[in-house]
């Protein structure tokens, strides 16, 4: 199952380095300037930057396991996002 959200914000090199930095911690993942990639043991996330947004794109095997990829990311995205109060709202589809 594959969850998307656009979020919009300015800020979103530093989130996104915040957020990797984070997760770096407990799962693999992979970063470059405008780019990540996030491996959690229920899915997948890509996410990509722009100058006006954060696409997040979240890739899970189990369709039981989507709201937790959605929630542990946009809470996590959240706590870093201290520059402004983005809102990330998740849009599914089935893959």
């Amino acid at each position: 199952m594959l969850s998307e959200a656009k979020v919009a914000t300015e800020y979103g090199a530093l989130y996104v380095k915040k957020l990797c930095r984070h997760f770096g911690h407990k799962v693999p993942i992979q970063q470059d300037t405008n780019k990540a990639r996030i491996d959690f043991p229920f899915g997948n996330c890509r996410i990509e930057i722009d100058e006006k947004q954060v696409y997040f794109s979240m890739d899970v095997a189990n369709p039981d396991d989507i709201d937790k990829a959605e929630q542990v990311v946009a809470d996590h995205f959240l706590r870093m996002a201290n520059q402004d109060k983005p809102e990330i709202v998740w849009v599914r589809s089935a893959v």
